[in-house]
Protein backbone atom coordinates (compact mmCIF):
# COMPACT_ATOMS: atom_id res chain seq x y z
CA UNK A 1 0.00 0.00 0.00
CA UNK A 2 1.23 3.39 -0.13
CA UNK A 3 4.18 4.95 1.67
CA UNK A 4 3.50 2.22 4.34
CA UNK A 5 6.08 -0.12 4.36
CA UNK A 6 8.12 1.98 6.71
CA UNK A 7 6.02 5.04 7.71
CA UNK A 8 6.05 4.59 11.24
CA UNK A 9 9.58 3.08 11.91
CA UNK A 10 11.27 6.27 13.38
CA UNK A 11 8.33 7.20 15.53
CA UNK A 12 7.42 3.80 17.21
CA UNK A 13 11.28 2.77 17.73
CA UNK A 14 11.75 6.05 20.17
CA UNK A 15 8.17 6.27 21.54
CA UNK A 16 8.48 5.44 24.90
CA UNK A 17 5.68 7.03 26.31
CA UNK A 18 2.48 9.35 24.83
CA UNK A 19 -0.32 11.35 25.48
CA UNK A 20 -2.19 10.80 22.25
CA UNK A 21 -4.67 8.03 22.69
CA UNK A 22 -6.89 8.18 19.91
CA UNK A 23 -10.18 6.03 18.83
CA UNK A 24 -10.92 5.36 15.41
CA UNK A 25 -13.27 7.59 13.99
CA UNK A 26 -15.57 7.04 11.12
CA UNK A 27 -16.40 10.30 9.11
CA UNK A 28 -19.19 10.80 7.00
CA UNK A 29 -21.17 7.91 6.56
CA UNK A 30 -21.50 6.50 2.86
CA UNK A 31 -24.68 9.36 1.98
CA UNK A 32 -21.78 12.24 3.18
CA UNK A 33 -18.88 10.87 1.12
CA UNK A 34 -21.29 10.51 -2.16
CA UNK A 35 -22.19 14.09 -1.49
CA UNK A 36 -18.74 15.38 -1.25
CA UNK A 37 -17.39 12.92 -4.12
CA UNK A 38 -20.83 14.24 -6.07
CA UNK A 39 -20.35 18.05 -5.70
CA UNK A 40 -16.85 17.52 -6.54
CA UNK A 41 -17.16 15.82 -10.29
CA UNK A 42 -19.99 18.12 -11.15
CA UNK A 43 -17.80 20.95 -10.94
CA UNK A 44 -14.66 18.85 -13.19
CA UNK A 45 -14.29 21.96 -15.48
CA UNK A 46 -14.01 21.68 -19.16
CA UNK A 47 -10.44 21.07 -19.38
CA UNK A 48 -10.64 17.88 -17.92
CA UNK A 49 -11.10 15.27 -20.64
CA UNK A 50 -14.30 14.08 -21.21
CA UNK A 51 -13.98 10.24 -20.27
CA UNK A 52 -13.52 11.43 -16.22
CA UNK A 53 -16.80 13.76 -16.46
CA UNK A 54 -19.15 11.06 -18.19
CA UNK A 55 -21.88 9.35 -15.25
CA UNK A 56 -20.13 6.03 -15.25
CA UNK A 57 -17.13 7.47 -13.87
CA UNK A 58 -19.26 9.84 -11.73
CA UNK A 59 -20.67 6.72 -10.23
CA UNK A 60 -17.20 4.77 -9.84
CA UNK A 61 -15.99 7.69 -8.01
CA UNK A 62 -18.98 7.84 -5.59
CA UNK A 63 -18.88 4.46 -4.82
CA UNK A 64 -15.00 4.37 -4.39
CA UNK A 65 -15.50 7.47 -1.65
CA UNK A 66 -16.15 5.11 1.13
CA UNK A 67 -13.96 2.35 0.44
CA UNK A 68 -11.04 3.53 3.31
CA UNK A 69 -14.34 2.57 5.88
CA UNK A 70 -14.91 -0.42 4.43
CA UNK A 71 -11.39 -1.85 4.99
CA UNK A 72 -12.12 -1.33 8.52
CA UNK A 73 -14.51 -4.25 8.03
CA UNK A 74 -11.77 -6.74 7.84
CA UNK A 75 -11.17 -6.18 11.49
CA UNK A 76 -7.38 -6.47 11.41
CA UNK A 77 -4.56 -5.15 13.00
CA UNK A 78 -2.93 -5.12 9.91
CA UNK A 79 -5.47 -3.07 7.91
CA UNK A 80 -6.09 -0.89 10.98
CA UNK A 81 -2.30 0.49 11.52
CA UNK A 82 -2.00 1.22 8.21
CA UNK A 83 -5.97 2.24 7.66
CA UNK A 84 -6.86 4.56 10.65
CA UNK A 85 -4.31 7.23 11.02
CA UNK A 86 -5.16 7.87 7.48
CA UNK A 87 -8.54 9.56 8.67
CA UNK A 88 -7.98 12.36 10.69
CA UNK A 89 -5.39 14.40 12.62
CA UNK A 90 -5.75 16.07 16.20
CA UNK A 91 -4.86 19.43 16.44
CA UNK A 92 -4.62 20.19 19.42
CA UNK A 93 -2.08 16.87 19.78
CA UNK A 94 0.33 18.83 17.61
CA UNK A 95 0.75 21.68 20.09
CA UNK A 96 3.16 19.60 22.53
CA UNK A 97 5.44 19.63 18.94
CA UNK A 98 5.24 23.15 18.64
CA UNK A 99 2.94 22.75 15.04
CA UNK A 100 -0.33 22.85 13.65
CA UNK A 101 -1.63 22.97 10.07
CA UNK A 102 -0.09 25.78 8.91
CA UNK A 103 3.21 24.36 10.35
CA UNK A 104 3.23 21.16 9.58
CA UNK A 105 6.37 19.92 7.92
CA UNK A 106 5.85 18.65 4.19
CA UNK A 107 7.16 15.29 4.35
CA UNK A 108 5.56 12.47 6.86
CA UNK A 109 8.84 11.15 8.13
CA UNK A 110 9.92 14.84 8.96
CA UNK A 111 7.07 14.69 10.89
CA UNK A 112 7.83 11.39 12.54
CA UNK A 113 11.49 12.43 12.89
CA UNK A 114 10.45 15.85 15.06
CA UNK A 115 7.93 13.63 16.95
CA UNK A 116 10.12 10.86 17.79
CA UNK A 117 13.17 13.29 19.10
CA UNK A 118 10.82 15.43 21.22
CA UNK A 119 9.99 12.39 23.19
CA UNK A 120 13.31 10.73 23.52
CA UNK A 121 14.50 14.41 24.92
CA UNK A 122 11.28 14.97 26.92
CA UNK A 123 9.94 11.73 28.12
CA UNK A 124 8.24 13.90 31.26
CA UNK A 125 5.84 15.86 28.66
CA UNK A 126 3.48 12.76 27.85
CA UNK A 127 1.90 9.99 29.45
CA UNK A 128 2.87 6.80 30.01
CA UNK A 129 2.64 4.09 26.95
CA UNK A 130 0.08 1.14 27.34
CA UNK A 131 0.47 -1.21 24.24
CA UNK A 132 -2.23 -2.71 25.75
CA UNK A 133 -4.84 -0.51 24.64
CA UNK A 134 -3.40 0.04 21.28
CA UNK A 135 -3.58 -3.45 19.42
CA UNK A 136 -3.14 -1.62 16.13
CA UNK A 137 -0.17 0.47 17.60
CA UNK A 138 -1.75 3.94 15.63
CA UNK A 139 -2.32 5.98 19.14
CA UNK A 140 1.36 7.29 18.58
CA UNK A 141 0.66 9.76 16.02
CA UNK A 142 -2.16 12.43 16.31
CA UNK A 143 -3.64 11.02 13.30
CA UNK A 144 -1.97 11.20 9.47
CA UNK A 145 -5.10 13.06 7.28
CA UNK A 146 -2.62 15.82 5.61
CA UNK A 147 0.18 13.39 4.35
CA UNK A 148 -2.15 10.93 3.12
CA UNK A 149 -3.99 13.72 1.17
CA UNK A 150 -0.67 14.98 -0.76
CA UNK A 151 0.77 11.58 -1.09
CA UNK A 152 -2.49 10.54 -2.93
CA UNK A 153 -2.62 14.20 -4.88
CA UNK A 154 1.17 13.14 -6.17
CA UNK A 155 0.40 9.39 -7.00
CA UNK A 156 -2.82 10.19 -9.19
CA UNK A 157 -0.58 13.11 -10.72
CA UNK A 158 1.98 10.24 -11.54
CA UNK A 159 -1.11 8.16 -12.73
CA UNK A 160 -1.86 10.74 -15.28
CA UNK A 161 1.28 11.07 -16.18
CA UNK A 162 1.10 7.62 -17.49
CA UNK A 163 -1.89 8.21 -19.38
CA UNK A 164 -0.87 11.19 -20.88
CA UNK A 165 2.42 9.34 -22.12
CA UNK A 166 0.24 6.82 -23.65
CA UNK A 167 -2.05 9.11 -25.17
CA UNK A 168 0.82 10.98 -26.55
CA UNK A 169 2.05 7.76 -28.77
CA UNK A 170 -1.34 5.87 -29.83
CA UNK A 171 0.47 4.40 -32.27
CA UNK A 172 3.30 2.40 -29.63
CA UNK A 173 0.28 1.25 -26.75
CA UNK A 174 -2.98 -1.14 -26.91
CA UNK A 175 -6.23 0.05 -25.55
CA UNK A 176 -5.96 -2.01 -22.72
CA UNK A 177 -3.08 0.03 -21.93
CA UNK A 178 -4.77 3.08 -21.82
CA UNK A 179 -7.90 1.50 -19.93
CA UNK A 180 -5.72 0.16 -17.17
CA UNK A 181 -4.26 3.44 -16.91
CA UNK A 182 -7.87 5.66 -16.76
CA UNK A 183 -8.60 2.76 -14.27
CA UNK A 184 -5.69 3.68 -12.03
CA UNK A 185 -6.86 7.08 -12.02
CA UNK A 186 -10.50 7.10 -11.17
CA UNK A 187 -9.90 4.60 -8.36
CA UNK A 188 -7.38 6.88 -6.66
CA UNK A 189 -9.60 9.45 -7.45
CA UNK A 190 -12.15 7.94 -5.22
CA UNK A 191 -10.02 6.78 -2.74
CA UNK A 192 -8.94 10.39 -1.87
CA UNK A 193 -12.01 11.78 -1.66
CA UNK A 194 -13.10 9.95 1.37
CA UNK A 195 -10.02 11.28 2.90
CA UNK A 196 -10.49 15.05 1.77
CA UNK A 197 -14.14 14.03 2.60
CA UNK A 198 -12.94 13.44 6.46
CA UNK A 199 -11.19 17.01 6.35
CA UNK A 200 -14.32 18.57 5.90
CA UNK A 201 -15.87 16.87 9.18
CA UNK A 202 -14.59 19.05 12.20
CA UNK A 203 -14.50 15.91 14.37
CA UNK A 204 -11.83 14.61 12.67
CA UNK A 205 -9.44 17.48 13.19
CA UNK A 206 -10.08 17.65 16.95
CA UNK A 207 -9.23 15.59 20.36
CA UNK A 208 -12.87 16.39 20.68
CA UNK A 209 -13.94 13.53 17.97
CA UNK A 210 -16.34 11.49 20.50
CA UNK A 211 -17.60 14.66 23.10
CA UNK A 212 -15.71 17.47 24.39
CA UNK A 213 -12.91 15.91 27.02
CA UNK A 214 -10.98 17.77 29.46
CA UNK A 215 -11.47 21.07 30.84
CA UNK A 216 -15.19 22.06 29.25
CA UNK A 217 -16.07 25.36 31.30
CA UNK A 218 -18.48 25.60 28.31
CA UNK A 219 -20.85 22.49 29.08
CA UNK A 220 -20.22 21.30 25.36
CA UNK A 221 -21.68 17.36 25.54
CA UNK A 222 -19.40 14.68 26.06
CA UNK A 223 -21.63 12.28 24.56
CA UNK A 224 -19.71 9.38 22.79
CA UNK A 225 -22.28 9.44 19.71
CA UNK A 226 -21.85 12.80 18.87
CA UNK A 227 -19.62 12.01 16.52
CA UNK A 228 -22.10 9.36 15.04
CA UNK A 229 -24.94 11.83 14.76
CA UNK A 230 -22.52 14.17 12.81
CA UNK A 231 -21.55 11.38 10.36
CA UNK A 232 -24.95 10.47 9.52
CA UNK A 233 -27.56 11.41 11.74
CA UNK A 234 -27.77 14.61 11.22
CA UNK A 235 -27.59 14.67 7.51
CA UNK A 236 -30.28 12.11 7.69
CA UNK A 237 -32.29 14.69 9.80
CA UNK A 238 -32.15 17.76 7.29
CA UNK A 239 -32.83 15.79 4.47
CA UNK A 240 -29.29 16.52 2.57
CA UNK A 241 -28.55 14.47 -0.68
CA UNK A 242 -26.16 14.61 -3.66
CA UNK A 243 -28.98 16.14 -5.55
CA UNK A 244 -30.12 18.62 -2.96
CA UNK A 245 -26.91 20.51 -2.90
CA UNK A 246 -25.77 19.77 -6.26
CA UNK A 247 -27.04 23.25 -7.89
CA UNK A 248 -25.08 24.84 -5.20
CA UNK A 249 -21.82 23.08 -6.20
CA UNK A 250 -18.55 25.63 -5.50
CA UNK A 251 -16.07 25.62 -8.32
CA UNK A 252 -12.78 24.22 -7.64
CA UNK A 253 -10.41 25.18 -5.09
CA UNK A 254 -7.52 26.55 -6.26
CA UNK A 255 -5.08 23.60 -5.97
CA UNK A 256 -1.54 24.92 -7.67
CA UNK A 257 1.21 21.96 -7.52
CA UNK A 258 3.52 25.02 -5.91
CA UNK A 259 1.56 25.24 -3.20
CA UNK A 260 -0.39 22.35 -2.97
CA UNK A 261 0.73 21.31 1.10
CA UNK A 262 0.22 24.83 1.87
CA UNK A 263 -3.63 24.49 0.87
CA UNK A 264 -3.91 21.18 2.40
CA UNK A 265 -2.71 22.84 5.89
CA UNK A 266 -5.21 25.78 5.03
CA UNK A 267 -8.07 23.36 4.24
CA UNK A 268 -8.01 21.80 7.60
CA UNK A 269 -6.93 24.91 10.07
CA UNK A 270 -10.36 26.35 8.02
CA UNK A 271 -12.50 23.08 9.53
CA UNK A 272 -10.58 23.10 12.71
CA UNK A 273 -12.18 26.26 13.68
CA UNK A 274 -15.65 25.14 13.19
CA UNK A 275 -15.14 22.66 16.09
CA UNK A 276 -16.28 25.25 18.61
CA UNK A 277 -19.38 26.63 16.81
CA UNK A 278 -20.20 22.71 15.90
CA UNK A 279 -20.33 22.23 19.32
CA UNK A 280 -22.54 25.79 20.47
CA UNK A 281 -24.77 24.62 17.90
CA UNK A 282 -25.37 21.17 19.69
CA UNK A 283 -25.63 23.21 22.68
CA UNK A 284 -28.09 25.50 21.94
CA UNK A 285 -30.24 23.08 19.77
CA UNK A 286 -29.90 24.32 16.96
CA UNK A 287 -27.87 21.67 15.47
CA UNK A 288 -31.00 20.05 14.39
CA UNK A 289 -32.88 23.55 13.25
CA UNK A 290 -32.14 25.39 10.07
CA UNK A 291 -28.76 26.71 11.65
CA UNK A 292 -27.32 22.78 11.84
CA UNK A 293 -28.80 22.33 8.43
CA UNK A 294 -27.25 25.22 6.87
CA UNK A 295 -23.33 23.95 8.72
CA UNK A 296 -23.73 20.74 7.44
CA UNK A 297 -24.24 21.38 3.84
CA UNK A 298 -21.29 24.32 4.10
CA UNK A 299 -19.22 21.55 5.57
CA UNK A 300 -19.77 19.28 2.50
CA UNK A 301 -19.47 21.99 -0.11
CA UNK A 302 -16.62 23.28 1.04
CA UNK A 303 -15.07 19.43 0.85
CA UNK A 304 -16.55 19.05 -2.90
CA UNK A 305 -15.01 22.49 -3.73
CA UNK A 306 -11.92 21.42 -2.27
CA UNK A 307 -11.64 17.73 -3.62
CA UNK A 308 -12.12 19.09 -7.46
CA UNK A 309 -9.31 21.33 -6.54
CA UNK A 310 -7.19 18.29 -5.41
CA UNK A 311 -8.33 16.46 -8.51
CA UNK A 312 -7.63 19.40 -10.97
CA UNK A 313 -4.52 19.51 -9.74
CA UNK A 314 -3.19 16.18 -10.11
CA UNK A 315 -4.34 16.03 -13.63
CA UNK A 316 -2.63 19.63 -14.28
CA UNK A 317 0.57 18.12 -12.94
CA UNK A 318 0.81 15.26 -15.08
CA UNK A 319 3.68 15.55 -17.28
CA UNK A 320 5.57 13.15 -19.82
CA UNK A 321 7.45 10.42 -18.57
CA UNK A 322 10.77 10.23 -20.82
CA UNK A 323 11.79 6.95 -19.75
CA UNK A 324 8.16 5.47 -20.59
CA UNK A 325 8.56 6.75 -23.49
CA UNK A 326 11.59 5.10 -24.76
CA UNK A 327 10.50 1.83 -23.40
CA UNK A 328 7.62 2.38 -25.65
CA UNK A 329 9.70 3.20 -28.26
CA UNK A 330 11.70 0.29 -27.99
CA UNK A 331 8.56 -2.35 -27.97
CA UNK A 332 7.23 -0.46 -30.80
CA UNK A 333 10.38 -0.48 -32.98
CA UNK A 334 12.52 -3.28 -31.56
CA UNK A 335 16.55 -3.78 -30.35
CA UNK A 336 17.97 -1.52 -32.99
CA UNK A 337 21.85 -2.63 -34.00
CA UNK A 338 24.50 0.02 -35.30
CA UNK A 339 27.36 -0.98 -37.42
CA UNK A 340 29.44 0.04 -34.63
CA UNK A 341 27.59 -2.41 -31.92
CA UNK A 342 27.70 -5.48 -34.40
CA UNK A 343 29.67 -7.61 -32.55
CA UNK A 344 33.10 -8.53 -34.58
CA UNK A 345 33.56 -11.44 -36.76
CA UNK A 346 34.56 -14.97 -35.99
CA UNK A 347 36.83 -17.29 -37.94
CA UNK A 348 34.25 -19.41 -38.57
CA UNK A 349 31.85 -16.42 -39.80
CA UNK A 350 34.55 -14.80 -42.15
CA UNK A 351 33.50 -15.67 -45.33
CA UNK A 352 36.18 -17.96 -47.78
CA UNK A 353 38.51 -16.07 -49.31
CA UNK A 354 38.48 -15.79 -52.68
CA UNK A 355 41.11 -17.58 -55.02
CA UNK A 356 42.90 -15.37 -57.93
CA UNK A 357 41.62 -16.17 -61.08
CA UNK A 358 45.09 -14.66 -62.27
CA UNK A 359 47.33 -17.79 -63.67
CA UNK A 360 49.70 -19.16 -61.97
CA UNK A 361 53.33 -18.63 -63.31
CA UNK A 362 55.21 -21.87 -63.53
CA UNK A 363 58.40 -21.89 -62.45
Amino acid sequence: MFFSNQRHALIFGLALVCSMATAPAMAWDEEGHITVAHLAAVKLPDTMPDWVRTPEVRSRLEYLSSEPDRWRGQHSIFVDHYNNPDHYMDEEQLHVFDLTFKTLPPLERQLLDRMAAERALHPDKFKPYDPKEDPAYTNLVPGLLPYRISQLQWLIAADWTTLKTYEKHPDQVTSEMVRNARENIVYNMGIISHLVGDGAQPLHVTQHHHGWVGPNPKGYTTEKGFHSFIDGGVISLHHITPESLAERARPPRKTAKEDSWKVIGDYLDETYQQVEPLYELEKSGELKKEPGKKFIEDRLLDGGAMLAGVWVAAYEAGTIDEYREKQLAAKAHGPQTTQAEKPAQTPAEKPAEKKSEEPVEKK
